[in-house]
């Protein structure tokens, strides 16, 4: 009884661990410093989701380093606060499935109450990991014209993917033939889909999708082509990786 319990104990570790390698949502990390470029250790960053309102804050460590994993992507605003200095703030930031943003903040000598605003326009860079993706976001999945209303179709508007079944098997129920696809040269069918991070795929008739969603219901997905971290596995193919859409501060539907 005392083996089987320990058997059961180790599966639950491994599942746990495997649950959170897995993850879809967003890390913000970077560096605080003066207009000298000295690092300003003790300061306090704070990142705003824009849609909900949801708060994450946390302090510069003795090198100056902060780090602000678990955001959903969406669009953020970035403050940094310390005395002696003017609030350092960053607004319109956009973060991506999985994207980990490195973000530099430089904040000013003067009054706390005094705040410096910057509008970020362009896209964040990825810096901090070697993974090559794309992203099919809100926008492109609501403006696009959907065969049979499949929102995994639009994964052919990317580089380096191509559908391998036949048009009639795009349909969402047929769930097998959706799993066709080959990315980056690979076998079609030896791909991993998530959803929200956790497992889609279906072992059952071979390596299929178990749920293709409501196009409706899909924030945005990206694919990863190649170079995915460790984090990801499975696969000899590319990673699916689709998010759904969550409440916010704000009356929205369709």
């Amino acid at each position: 009884m005392m083996k089987r319990s320990l058997q059961i104990a180790s599966l639950a570790a491994l599942c746990s661990l495997a649950g959170w390698a897995q993850e879809f949502r967003a890390t913000i990390t970077g560096r605080v410093l003066d207009g000298s470029g000295a690092l300003i250790s003790g300061a306090t960053v704070k990142a705003v989701n824009a849609g909900t309102n949801e708060t994450n804050t946390v302090t510069t460590d003795a090198s100056g380093v902060y780090s602000i994993p678990f955001l959903r992507p969406g669009q953020y605003t970035l403050t940094a606060t310390q005395a002696g200095f003017k609030t350092a703030v960053r607004s319109n930031i956009s973060l991506a499935i999985s994207q980990v943003a490195g973000i530099d903040i430089t904040m000013e000598v003067g009054q706390l109450t005094d705040s410096i605003t910057v509008e970020a326009n362009a896209a964040v860079l990825e810096t901090q990991t070697a993974s090559r993706s794309g992203v099919i976001d809100t926008k492109t999945i609501a403006d696009l014209p959907l065969n049979a209303r499949n929102p995994f179709m639009l994964g052919a508007t990317q580089a380096g993917v191509t559908f391998r079944g036949a048009a009639i098997w795009q349909r969402p129920f047929d769930n097998g033939a959706i799993a066709e696809w080959s990315i980056n040269g690979g076998q079609q069918s030896r791909n991993e889909f998530l959803m929200d991070g956790a497992p889609n795929n279906a072992q059952l008739g071979g390596n299929n999708i178990a749920y293709v969603p409501v196009v409706d219901a899909v924030q945005e997905f990206a694919i990863q082509t190649n170079s995915y971290d460790a984090a990801y596995g499975r696969t000899g193919g590319g990673v699916v990786n689709v998010i759904l859409k969550s409440g916010g501060a704000q009356h929205h539907g369709s």
